[in-house]
């Protein structure tokens, strides 16, 4: 008599397990907030993946020499 298997399948998370496209490991999962227009920008330089677009942008800042702590000063006096 053929046993029967019950138990499902246990999966991954979407994306588990593949390497980020910019050879960077190991990565951790992060919880942020961002505004639309944030996540726009993001996407976009990250060609489509956001994780991408934000470890691209820090490294952008950090070649720039722009590593400052925020500044609600600095904030105050950007251009729209």
């Amino acid at each position: 008599m053929d046993t029967i298997l019950t138990e499902e399948k246990k999966r991954r998370a979407p994306g588990a397990g593949v390497k980020a496209d910019d050879g960077v490991s190991p990565v951790q999962r992060k919880q942020v907030s961002l505004d639309s227009e944030t996540e726009k920008v993001l996407t976009a330089v990250g060609a489509g993946n956001l994780s991408l677009g934000i470890r691209e942008a820090a490294r952008r800042l950090r070649e720039a020499g722009d590593t400052r702590p925020f500044s609600a000063a600095r904030h105050s006096k950007r251009s729209r």
